[in-house]
């Protein structure tokens, strides 16, 4: 049982974290209780009143009356300028710090300009390549609600604002598309012990273009080179084509990776034809879960992909359309080092050639909302269903099999709050009719409406999230883990694996009204449960795992830093050499929403 902390932090998400603590200890809580208009505004400064100077410079209370806290149709507000044409387009950037795309009142404080002046304004150009109308369109709601969700889900831009506004006597319509910058340098420093440490650099803007480039140095004095090194770029959209590319590499402490891809998803409802190419080499280690041990792995990858989307209803102002997708893949991947393997041992270090063919329907709609998985920033709620089919045949090392996979997937918006569900499994038959490494999982989440307790936001987050094996081969791959990315969240341990695995996760969070130096606390409670072992007896033969605690997440928006967390555990019941975070310190990457557009075809993967 090991008392553990992790700290792997930006810099300057320590800086201002430090300062909102020592700022929110220090402040009387009565200043809290006032909007920053009347902090105080006299020509003589008592010394009591410092306090409230300090936190009109730094802090300031989020403007919400523009920012929709509840859920609404975010086709709404376009379709009263459905069927007109657009005349001119203008795009308006503003700076990260101490504006709002919606509220032109808002202005920067001084601490808020000094931060903007260290900051490079992203190129309209980079706005006008991605949009998905263009001057002599007719207007199309669904076209703009998407088109918001798409600058959104840029890391360029906080937040999006597409503002139509009539001509007087035409039939024509100017639109003005307001887009909020973040600041998108960033720091970072992952210390473990004097002796292995990490330092990372990375740009999500270069000069301006949206183009995303991060190195990373890491130094492990385990090693006769301690040095290694990271690099990876990407180009999020060539001239407007939505193709996308990435490139990436990784040399040093068991490392020689280089992999590059290109990439077109389904990104819109309009959308007729998708695809990627993929290549990668690498030799890298790899960890045996229930072994707890680390092998060397050396193998070639090879992934090609192309689909084609036809439109199935009519047309309608307010509602997305079904959309039928045909997709093709080929994907091969050599091992030239790996695991010892046989018919039936150790399969995922199988080389092999997959021949796939998926057939799927879907239908995505937009609402908009917000204190989700951000923390105030307008969020896009995917709402619909998605239905993909998928076959093919697998030529591996050692037998030919057919692949089958199919999933079903949904999300509403109910009057007691937002429901996704998913069904998906996955298997292969081989010759002979016979059914081998199937697997089955079935995913629930729900969000409550928000609650308010004074001018304090409140949320109730529930996840269940079942996985079954049947049939499975022997070795690696061929069980699932109970652990902290698919469990109970601070626990981890070899002895925690199985053919089946059950988990409910809980947890309420309490967004602050508090904002210092654009940071946002929010407050949470949380308790996970989870099951794994043999799947005829999981529920009656295996012990319940469990956590219960409390932590904070704090997050400026504007900045492209992920959360910074700290947490506090309790754990009922702990396995033998498990490892076990009692207090964890660290940064947390945002979740994000299923979306319910077809992609790729694939296998579900048994993990």
């Amino acid at each position: 049982m090991i008392l553990e902390k992790k700290i792997g932090l930006d810099i300057l998400t320590i800086i201002a974290a430090v300062m909102m603590v020592c700022f929110s200890l220090a402040l009387p809580l009565e200043l809290f209780s006032q909007e920053p208009d009347s902090v105080t505004n006299s020509n003589y400064t008592k010394p009591k009143d410092l306090p409230r100077i300090v936190y009109k410079w730094l802090g300031r209370q989020q403007n919400t009356s523009k920012i929709p806290l509840h859920n609404s149709q975010a086709v709404e507000k376009f379709i009263p300028y459905s069927g007109k044409t657009i005349n001119r387009i203008e795009v308006v950037i503003l700076e990260p710090f101490g504006y709002s795309v919606s509220d032109s009142l808002i202005r920067p404080n001084r601490v808020e300009k000094f931060g903007n002046s260290l900051h490079k304004r992203t190129w309209k150009k980079v706005v006008l390549n991605n949009l998905l109308f263009n001057e002599g369109d007719v207007v199309q709601p669904i076209d703009f609600v998407e088109n918001e969700q798409l600058l959104r889900e840029l890391s360029v831009f906080e937040d999006v604002n597409i503002v139509l506004k009539n001509l007087p006597g035409t039939d024509l319509v100017n639109v003005k598309v307001i887009v909020k910058d973040k600041f998108t340098t960033s720091i970072g420093v992952a210390y473990s012990s004097p002796e292995k440490m990490k330092y990372a650099l990375g740009e999500s803007n270069f000069i301006g273009l949206g183009l995303k480039a991060k190195v990373i140095a890491y130094f492990d004095n385990e090693y006769d080179d301690p040095w290694a090194s990271q690099g990876e770029f990407q180009v999020p959209n060539y001239f407007g084509s939505y193709i996308g590319s990435n490139f990436f590499y990784r040399y040093g402490h068991g490392y020689n990776t280089m992999s590059a891809s290109l990439n077109r998803d389904f990104f819109a409802s309009k959308t007729k034809f998708a695809g990627g190419i993929k290549v990668a080499n690498s030799l890298e280690p790899y960890k045996i879960f229930n072994r707890d041990s680390f092998i060397s792995i050396n193998y070639h990858e090879r992934d090609f992909w192309i689909g084609r989307s036809f439109s199935v209803t009519r047309f309608s102002k307010d509602k997305a359309p079904y959309n039928l997708v045909v997709a093709l893949r080929y994907y091969q991947k050599d091992f030239l080092e790996g695991l010892q393997v046989s018919m039936y041992e150790n399969p995922y270090f199988h080389s092999s050639k997959n021949y796939l063919i998926s057939l799927g329907l879907s239908n995505q709609n937009i609402y908009r909302s917000s204190l989700y998985f951000g923390f105030g920033i307008t969020e896009d709620i995917p709402v619909g269903f998605k239905i993909q089919f998928t076959s093919g045949i697998q030529q591996s090392s050692f037998q030919r099999r057919f692949l089958v996979g199919a999933e079903l997937s949904a999300a509403e918006i109910t009057p007691i709050g937002y429901l996704y569900l998913s069904s998906r499994l996955g298997g292969y038959m081989a010759e002979g009719a016979k059914f081998e490494q199937a697997a089955i999982n079935i995913r629930a989440q729900y969000f409550s409406n928000i609650y308010r307790l004074g001018r304090t936001d409140i949320r109730q987050y529930v996840r269940y999230d079942f996985t079954r094996g049947a049939a499975r081969f022997n070795g690696e791959r061929e069980y699932v883990v109970l652990n902290r990315d698919y469990g109970i969240r601070g626990l981890r341990s070899p002895s925690l694996f199985g053919e089946t695995r059950l988990m409910l996760n809980f947890e309420t969070i309490f967004f602050s009204p508090h904002y210092i130096y654009g940071f946002r606390p929010a407050f949470f409670v949380f308790a996970d449960f989870g099951l794994v072992g043999s799947a005829d007896e999981l529920v009656y033969a295996n012990p319940l795992y469990s956590a219960f605690g409390v932590g904070v997440r704090f997050k400026n928006e504007s900045l492209i830093f992920p959360a910074f967390i700290v947490r506090l555990a309790y754990y009922p019941r702990i396995p033998i050499n498990a490892d076990v975070a009692y207090w964890y310190l660290s940064t947390e990457s945002r979740r994000r929403f299923e979306q319910f557009r077809i992609r790729e075809p694939y296998i579900f993967q048994y993990e």
